[in-house]
């Protein structure tokens, strides 16, 4: 009888132990995102780096679909290499941390795999237009429908390596702390 009581008090106090460390996960992806967004935020509106200290005059769009991704592939055969790479890979790379840290710091384990992808998708767009939104009142950027595809399909790739790291086990469980 002593053991059974010992074996539930384990029990317990392992779940109690891997619920803690699953909230300290939590609270480190959620530090990271964060910190994430800042840098993102930084390098979208005030980087010299990428002239984002001077205003234009005048409202810049573009509402045209991969118009802006045809011409930079232009620019690749003209061998502009550097303007591809800021521009398609960036737009790109720039948002692979947000797809694979946004599940994590938003993760309900009631979602099914298909309702996280959607809701991170959604989530995704809708910060990429506020973003860009941003950009064309504050006249520091130009608001560009290309850089909304390319920042959802760097995302995309980012909730990729989300499942593939919150893969689970073959019993169907993930391993403990996750």
């Amino acid at each position: 009888m002593n053991s059974i009581a010992n074996s539930a008090t384990n029990r317990t106090a392992n779940r109690a132990a891997g619920g803690t460390a699953k909230k300290m996960g939590v609270t480190v992806y959620l530090i990271v995102f964060t910190v994430y967004l800042a840098l993102l935020v930084y390098f979208l509106f005030f980087s010299d780096i990428f002239g984002r200290t001077v205003a234009f005059d005048e409202y810049r769009y573009n509402l045209k679909p991969f118009a802006e991704i045809t011409r930079y592939f232009t620019r690749v055969k003209e061998k502009d290499y550097l303007m591809f790479f800021i521009n398609i890979v960036g737009n790109i790379a720039l948002f692979v941390p947000f797809g694979f840290l946004f599940p994590f710091v938003s993760e309900k384990r009631n979602y099914k795999r298909s309702v996280n992808f959607f809701v991170s998708l959604l989530v995704t767009v809708l910060f990429c237009v506020l973003i860009e939104g941003i950009q064309l009142v504050t006249k520091v950027g130009v608001f560009d429908v290309d850089d909304i595809i390319m920042n959802t399909f760097g995302s995309i790739v980012g909730y990729i390596l989300y499942r593939m790291v919150r893969k689970p086990r073959k019993n169907g469980r993930r391993p403990a702390g996750q």
